[in-house]
């Protein structure tokens, strides 16, 4: 009767996912976001117009599928942004990034945006809250960091990036995420994905720069999340050098994609780098991130016996 009741109980648990995980995707992948591919296919060159600049408008006549959908994320590895110290001290070449970037989300999504608040960072203005909540979202499952500031999205732009590494990175991960919100998600599914990604707060990493964290309590808090959240998960953990961070191994890429997609509906914020799974370093809201976590997994193995039977 127990083994019946929680069966009952997971299935419960997998619909009611099923509907948030529908309501901030777009349509198209309403009735296919299982069977979306995890693998990247790789990415297009860059194309450069008369005047030998990059021609962002000409690069895309189509976008791989969303990282936030299961499908491969955009970069590797996650495009940190560069410390206040290290921008501060080239301010010149943080302004001539910045410039570049703006001019690609100009040309890539016709939303204009301007430099700072301080070197090393573009902001980014979207049409509603909701955009600029989804694109929090959506931009950093491509393995690119963003943040957002009330209506706005903020991006990195440090001194270092490069034309064909950092700085196609973001303009890219910007372009391929507006194409799906601004081309796929009507109004009012927009409506509907703002009140899904509203219920609850955001759990969200820590930032270095902006942490109130000592090294040697985050260190503590670090290890204290990776061991409630791998118990949680029941999977094993695995070395992370990114701050605010915690990362556990999944058997393959399409658990990894399975679980970023289904965090992210959740409320919490999670990416992937190939098969490893990234979620926040966790201090306050600790109980309800792992009882999530519980739940997810709970799904997951309901969903893995249903294959085997």
């Amino acid at each position: 009767m127990h083994i019946m009741s929680k069966t009952t109980s997971t299935s419960a648990d997998l619909k009611a996912l099923k509907l948030r995980i529908r309501a901030i995707l777009p349509m198209a992948y309403h009735s296919c976001s299982e069977d979306v591919s995890p693998t990247s296919m790789g990415s297009a060159g860059l194309k450069y117009d008369k005047a030998g600049k990059v021609a962002w408008d000409q690069i895309w006549t189509s976008f791989c599928d969303l990282a936030l959908a299961g499908g491969p994320p955009h970069r590797g590895k996650l495009l940190q942004p560069t410390a206040p110290v290290t921008a501060q001290a080239d301010i010149e070449k943080c302004k001539e990034v910045a410039c570049e970037i703006q001019r690609g989300i100009l040309l890539s999504t016709e939303l204009t945006s301007e430099a700072g608040p301080l070197p090393g960072w573009v902001t980014v203005p979207c049409n509603s809250s909701e955009m600029a909540t989804w694109l929090h979202r959506a931009i950093l499952a491509e393995n690119v960091f963003v943040s957002r500031k009330d209506n706005a999205v903020v991006l990195p732009a440090g001194p270092n990036f490069s034309l064909p590494k950092e700085i196609k990175n973001v303009i890219v991960a910007i372009a391929k995420t507006c194409h799906y919100w601004l081309g796929h998600i009507s109004p009012d599914e927009q409506l509907k994905a703002g009140k899904i990604m509203n219920d609850s707060e955001l759990i969200i990493p820590p930032l270095e720069v902006d942490s109130t964290f000592q090294t040697t309590e985050y260190k503590v808090v670090a290890n204290q999340s990776e061991v409630a959240m791998g118990e949680a998960l029941g999977l094993k953990p695995y070395p992370c050098e990114d701050f605010g961070w915690v990362a556990f191994v999944c058997q393959d890429e399409l658990m990894a994609a399975w679980f970023v997609r289904s965090a992210i509906a959740e409320n919490i914020l999670s990416r992937r780098e190939n098969n490893i799974l990234f979620l926040p370093v966790i201090s306050s809201q600790e109980k309800r991130v792992i009882q999530i976590l519980i739940r997810l997994t709970q799904i997951w193995n309901y969903l893995k016996e249903k294959e085997d039977a």
